[in-house]
């Protein structure tokens, strides 16, 4: 994880793929390689996520490692990564175990399908591997491809779909806290609103075997943190695939709605919710939008997704944003803004004159090292978070998340008198 000045702004891969671990309770995961795999696990467990068990007192905890050294990773030593599978498939609490590699094991070509595949019926639960030459991106792409592992791994087909029921592919779970279940109760009223059922999400924090209830979807929702999932998961199963935006801020949570609806046939539904839920919200913001935003400079600096709803949700505050610093490479897309910067260097002279600049408002993942003082109020948002957390269903999605989202940024911006006058 690079957070010192001077490199660049990017979470290692497989950052990611501990997320989705994270996210599945019962799942645990076999990293070929030496100990310095179960201490990436820090960053999350007790720091960003308070409510996570990727690591126990008991010892057992769910990021286990082959400990093969520098000079063991030259020889064969499939039979180590077989006997630790069994050990973890043997635990009355796994319901799930993942296999992938670190470089220093990945580059020697061991197929951890195939050791997977030698053990034939002696594991009595599912096993996957995530090949470890597909994370070779950032920690969006290592969330993204468990996902995908997973659509190959537990076997799905055609079969009977449950009329009305949805399953939400591709929603970032990165912490078990209460902000997360406010998320989730968000989206479930949205699709209610539009008689459909939200009977799973990947991930969501549900156990592995209440995965396959994705089967059974009349609709995938396909969010961006997992579009290949949702589309091969569509693929197989021969659901409804609707692709659409992450419901962060008035417009998208819009978006989604009428994306939903009008894939499901209830488009008069989807305007009525969003007709009553605007009526609601708007009048609550019209004495602190020129007390708090009107005028206002911020920057943001996060993942690629916050950051495009980021940006709408500024210009709807009458706010100007003078910088987005992307914790995602390129590819992942992001607002269509000037001023983006993707995993820039912390020392460079853009980050700099941002860093410089007469701010009213920082929004941001946690950024110690590369904005070490921050000169202006501060939200800190998205992962990772290390001091902000969430002790009640406080969501940041939907039309209720908006409304909590602002209030966190009208309460920081009161903490102490703007630089700017509106």
């Amino acid at each position: 994880m690079s957070e010192g000045l001077g490199r660049p702004m990017n979470l290692p891969s497989l950052l990611g793929v501990y997320l989705a671990v994270n996210a599945l309770p019962d799942a645990y995961i076999l990293v070929d390689g030496p100990d310095c795999a179960l201490y990436k696990s820090h960053f999350i467990h007790g720091r960003h996520d308070l409510n996570s068990t990727l690591l126990r007192i008991s010892g057992r905890h769910r990021v286990a490692f082959t400990n093969v050294c520098a000079r063991g990773v030259v020889k064969e030593h499939d039979e180590i990564i077989r006997r630790q599978i069994l050990t973890l498939d043997g635990l009355a609490e796994s319901g799930l175990t993942l296999v992938t590699a670190l470089p220093m094991c990945s580059i020697t070509g061991v197929d951890y399908g195939r050791v997977i595949r030698s053990l034939g019926g002696r594991l009595g639960k599912p096993a996957v591997d995530i090949p470890p030459d597909s994370l070779t991106g950032d920690w969006l792409d290592g969330y993204a491809q468990t996902l995908s592992a997973l659509v190959r791994g537990l076997g799905f087909t055609r079969g009977r779909r449950r009329k009305g029921s949805a399953a939400v592919i591709g929603y970032l779970m990165d912490r078990n806290e209460a902000d997360h279940l406010g998320n989730l109760a968000e989206l479930r009223r949205m699709l209610a609103a539009l008689s459909l059922r939200m009977d799973c999400v990947w991930l969501g924090g549900q156990k592995a075997l209440d995965l396959r209830r994705a089967q059974e979807a009349e609709f995938i929702i396909s969010l961006p943190y997992g579009r290949a999932a949702a589309r091969r998961l569509a693929g197989l199963t021969g659901a409804r695939l609707v692709e659409t935006e992450l419901p962060f801020g008035l417009a998208r949570s819009q978006r989604f709605m009428r994306d939903v609806g009008e894939a499901a046939g209830r488009g008069r539904q989807a305007e009525a919710f969003i007709a009553r839920e605007l009526a609601r919200a708007i009048p609550r913001l019209r004495w602190i939008i020129p007390q708090r935003f009107l005028n206002r400079r911020a920057a943001f600096m996060g993942d690629p997704y916050l950051a495009a709803g980021f940006a709408d949700i500024a210009e709807d505050l009458g706010m100007t944003v003078d910088g987005f610093i992307i914790r995602g490479r390129k590819g992942h897309g992001g607002p269509k803004a000037a001023g983006v910067l993707y995993e820039p260097p912390a020392s460079s002279s853009e980050v700099r004159k941002l860093r410089e600049a007469p701010l009213d408002l920082l929004v941001s993942c946690w950024c110690e090292s590369e904005w070490p003082r921050p000169l202006c109020p501060s939200v800190e948002f998205g992962f990772p978070s290390y001091r902000h957390h969430a002790l009640f269903e406080q969501p940041f999605l939907g039309f209720n998340g908006f409304l909590a989202f602002v209030g966190r940024m009208a309460d920081a911006m009161s903490e102490r008198p703007a630089s700017r006058k509106a």
